[in-house]
């Protein structure tokens, strides 16, 4: 009996996990994405506070390149005992068989925000972007009304990743 039921709940477990980490396809500005919902996971910081090298995590439509940029620059987030950041997240999954994830752009993350009732983001929370602004602040995307804005590298906030479809 403790191992049926046992069973069940790693069963539950597994299926709420995947669940709460969907693929919403979007199309927006005639682009289209998926979108990888990992605000169940809860809130994560942006990266340590280390400047990105020659702005390469400055675009504020690339957000693939930013994500690039960031990962090669935080590594293994070792200033902040190696905790998890949202780009390394995103460069790290392989949700749907996919390995191309990354944290949105700026301007990639109003693509999102145009869809924002499919994701579980609190009515005043926020979502991190790549576009960094400084050595210590990047872009968020503020969830109430869609502002922008500069925050610090080390705050804790939502991340969804993205990825262009085909």
């Amino acid at each position: 009996m403790k191992k049926i039921l046992l069973s069940f709940i790693v069963a539950a477990f597994i299926t709420t996990s995947l669940a709460a980490q969907k693929i919403i396809p979007i199309e927006y500005n005639g682009k289209k994405y998926e979108v990888l919902d990992m605000t169940a996971n809860g809130k994560v910081k942006w990266g340590g506070y280390e400047e990105i090298p020659l702005d390469a995590a400055k675009s504020e439509s690339n957000g693939a390149a930013n994500t690039v940029a960031i990962v090669t620059a935080v590594g293994n987030n070792s200033g902040f005992e190696g905790k998890p950041y949202a780009a390394k997240l995103c460069s790290d999954a392989t949700n749907g068989g996919k390995d191309d994830w990354y944290l949105p752009s700026k301007d990639e993350s109003d693509a999102i925000y145009a869809f924002k009732d499919k994701f579980n983001v609190e009515e005043r929370g926020t979502i991190w972007t790549s576009t960094e602004v400084s050595g210590t602040t990047v872009v968020s995307k503020y969830w109430y009304t869609g502002a922008y804005y500069s925050v610090q590298k080390v705050d804790e906030y939502h991340y969804v990743c993205i990825r262009k479809a085909d």
